[in-house]
């Protein structure tokens, strides 16, 4: 479904935010990575980094990479599978739309998901929102400006 796509993310975009993913697994001594609605960083992982990992996304068609997939509409944060809840080391979230109340769904999912205290956050967002990611996240900002194809 062309509407789902992620135009945006060139190869220097996922290469970096693939290697920012991999940075934190280190830096928390984890593995398990939840990708929400950031499908093409989970199929952009070398196949062997994908095992660990679970992508949470709308678009159904994604179901063909198996017990990877889970449906996810961020409007309705909490119908999250039993099975994934405390699993994952990190959580990484590109949303569709960047405002206070999309984020604030994102957030009660990312907490659901995450393994403990220790689990990090990537958020991709605009400047705008640091304050914001900081409340929700206690995620501070690094400079990054994704690059357009």
């Amino acid at each position: 479904n062309r509407e789902l796509n992620q135009f945006w993310y060139s190869k220097f975009t996922i290469d970096t935010l693939c290697d920012a993913t991999r940075e934190s697994l280190a830096l928390c001594n984890g593995k398990r990575v939840a990708f929400l609605s950031t499908p093409s960083l989970f199929f952009s992982l070398k196949s062997n980094e994908r095992k660990e990992c679970a992508v949470f996304d709308f678009d159904k068609s994604l179901g063909s990479c198996g017990g990877n997939y889970h449906f996810y509409d961020f409007n309705h944060p909490t119908n999250i599978d039993d099975g994934c809840r405390g699993q994952f080391d990190l959580v990484v979230i590109d949303p569709p739309f960047i405002s206070q109340s999309v984020w604030e769904k994102y957030a009660i999912t990312a907490k659901l998901l995450m393994k403990d205290d220790t689990a990090h956050v990537i958020a991709t967002t605009v400047d705008e929102n640091a304050v914001l990611m900081k409340a929700l996240f206690h995620c501070k900002p690094v400079a990054f400006r994704p690059s357009i194809p």
